[in-house]
């Protein structure tokens, strides 16, 4: 219930982070790792919301990162 009334917050936030990980993870260096990606994806995501925020959904991120959508 919580979940479904939140969703198209929560859908709009996934989607910002699925793009500033994708950036990040085209932008891989040699010797870097997932926690690398992962630090890169928030300062995409911090720019993107004018660095405002960062991304405090990983859970929900979990989730549906294996689903189409996503």
């Amino acid at each position: 219930m919580t979940l479904s009334s939140r969703w198209k917050i929560l859908n709009k936030e996934l989607g910002k982070w699925r793009g500033a990980l994708a950036k990040a993870m085209d932008n891989h260096r040699s010797g870097e790792n997932l926690s690398n990606e992962i630090m890169q994806a928030q300062m995409w995501y911090g720019a993107i919301g004018k660095g405002k925020k960062t991304f405090n959904h990983t859970q929900c991120w979990e989730v549906v990162k294996n689903c189409k959508r996503f």
